[in-house]
C-alpha cells in the first residue's frame, strides 16, 4: 500500500469534537489504518469522497509536508466555511536545536504550499495572507496566527503540476548511488527554481565541494550530539518501535533510515531501547554520528537554498520554495534529504557554520536556510502523521 491509496485517520467519530461554532459541513470522520503494511505511512494520506469540508480535505494533504524533526507544529483554527488560520504549535518547538524557531517557521511554509497545491488540485484558489494579525520578531513565536487562508471555488482554476506527487513525496535518508545529477537534471532543477522561487539555489558536486561537505556535516552532528539539551530533544522524537509509531503518529524511527523486515523488527525489539537510550544516550549519539557519515559519503549532489534577509516572512516563503523544489525532485524520481546541522544557530555551531559559508563564498550576510542532498536511492517508509483533527484548534 502507498500514499495513493487513502486510509482515513481523522481519529475521530460524528461529535467528537467541537468545531468552532457555526463551522458545518463536516462529514462522518472515521479512524482506521493498517499497521501490517510496512508501506504504510501511519497517517492522513489524501480526502476520501465522504470528506465533504474542503477546508479539511486541503489540510489533509497540508499535513503531510516536510518538517523539522517531524515535530508537525501547526495549529488551525477554523473560522468560516471556506477560512482557516495557521498558528505555531507552541508546544511542539526545538528550543535546543532550534533556538530562534527559525526552522520551525520554515516548516509553517512548507504547509502553506502544500495547502496552496492542494487546493488547486480539489477545485479551489487559495488566498494566503501572512502575519494578518501583526508579524513578530525572530526570537519570538507569539500566539498569532503566521496566516489566515481564505479558500474560492473554481471551475477554471489550473491544477498545480506539483499536485500530482503530494502523496509520494518524502524525504529519504538511506545511502545513495554516490553518482551527480546529470547536467540535465542540474539544468532542470535550476530553471525550475529561476521559474518559481525567489531565493538562490546553489548545486555542488565537485570532489572538492563533496570532500568538504563530508568533513563539515560529519563534524556538524558529532557537536550536534554533544549536548544533553540537544540529545534528549532528538531522543524525545525517535520512535523506538511500532508501539510509539501508533501512538505518538509523528517522529522518526528505523523505517525512515530504510530499516524493513526481520532487520526492522530485530534492530526494534532487541537492540533499540528507550529507556537504556535515556539513560545514557551516548552510543545514540556515536550511532548518529556514524550513519550521517556513511549517507553524505553515499551523496553525489548537495544543494543548498540562501535568501539575503532573514525575517519570518522570509523563513516562511523559503519553506514554500523548498517544499516546491522537493516535490519537483520527486516528481523527476530524485530522493532528497535535509541536513539542517549544519545551519543551526546554537552557538557551539555558529563556527563551523561560518566555516562553511567561508569554503563556499557564501556572504557572511546572508543565511543558508536548507541544506540538502540529492541523488537516487530506494524508496523509504513515510514518515508517521497525526490526524487532522489533532491539530485543529476546537
Amino acid at each position: 500500500m502507498n500514499r495513493r491509496q487513502f486510509i482515513r485517520i481523522f481519529g475521530l467519530s460524528t461529535g467528537a469534537i467541537a468545531l468552532t461554532t457555526g463551522i458545518t459541513g463536516c462529514g462522518d470522520l472515521k479512524s482506521s489504518f493498517s499497521s501490517s503494511d510496512e508501506s504504510d505511512n501511519y497517517g492522513w494520506n489524501g480526502p476520501t469522497a465522504d470528506i465533504k469540508d474542503i477546508r479539511l480535505q486541503v489540510l489533509a494533504y497540508a499535513i503531510l509536508s516536510p518538517n523539522p524533526h517531524n515535530k508537525q507544529p501547526w495549529a488551525i483554527k477554523l473560522t468560516g466555511p471556506l477560512k482557516f488560520e495557521l498558528y505555531v504549535d507552541q508546544e511542539r518547538l526545538l528550543p535546543a536545536t532550534d533556538p530562534y524557531f527559525r526552522q520551525i517557521h520554515i516548516g509553517q511554509g512548507t504547509f502553506l504550499e502544500t495547502a496552496s497545491i492542494a487546493a488547486s488540485g480539489l477545485g479551489h484558489d487559495a488566498e494566503i495572507t501572512l502575519f494578518p494579525q501583526g508579524i513578530y520578531s525572530n526570537t519570538q513565536v507569539l500566539n498569532k496566527p503566521v496566516a489566515k487562508v481564505s479558500l474560492t471555488p473554481n471551475e477554471s482554476v489550473k491544477t498545480n503540476p506539483l499536485f500530482a506527487n503530494l502523496l509520494s513525496r518524502h524525504s529519504n535518508k538511506r545511502e545513495y548511488s554516490d553518482q551527480p545529477l546529470t547536467q540535465n537534471q542540474v539544468s532542470e532543477l535550476i530553471r525550475f527554481n529561476t521559474d518559481n522561487n525567489q531565493n538562490s539555489l546553489t548545486l555542488v558536486d565537485s570532489p572538492a565541494a563533496k570532500k568538504q561537505l563530508e568533513q563539515v556535516l560529519t563534524k556538524a552532528m558529532q557537536i550536534e550530539v554533544g549536548n544533553k539539551g540537544r540529545d534528549e530533544e532528538t531522543i524525545k522524537m525517535f520512535r523506538f518501535n511500532q508501539a510509539e509509531v501508533e501512538q505518538y503518529r509523528d517522529g522518526f524511527g528505523t523505517a525512515q533510515a530504510g530499516l524493513s523486515g526481520l532487520k526492522r523488527l530485530l534492530v526494534e525489539n532487541f537492540i533499540l531501547s528507550r529507556e537504556s537510550t535515556e539513560k545514557d544516550p551516548t552510543e545514540f549519539g556515536q550511532q548518529a554520528v556514524s550513519m550521517t557519515q556513511k549517507v553524505v559519503e553515499s551523496t553525489g549532489t548537495f544543494a543548498w537554498i540562501t535568501s539575503a534577509s532573514n525575517s519570518r516572512i522570509d523563513q516562511i516563503n523559503v519553506g514554500r520554495e523548498y517544499c516546491r523544489i522537493n516535490l519537483k525532485t520527486n516528481s523527476m524520481g530524485l530522493a532528497q534529504h535535509p541536513l539542517s546541522q549544519i545551519l543551526q544557530e546554537y552557538e557551539d555551531m555558529l563556527p563551523m557554520q561560518a566555516a562553511f559559508k567561508d569554503f563556499f563564498n557564501i556572504k557572511t550576510s546572508d543565511t543558508v536556510q536548507m541544506l540538502f542532498r540529492l541523488g537516487t536511492a530506494e524508496i523509504t517508509q513515510h514518515s508517521p502523521r497525526r490526524t487532522v483533527t489533532d491539530i485543529i484548534q476546537a
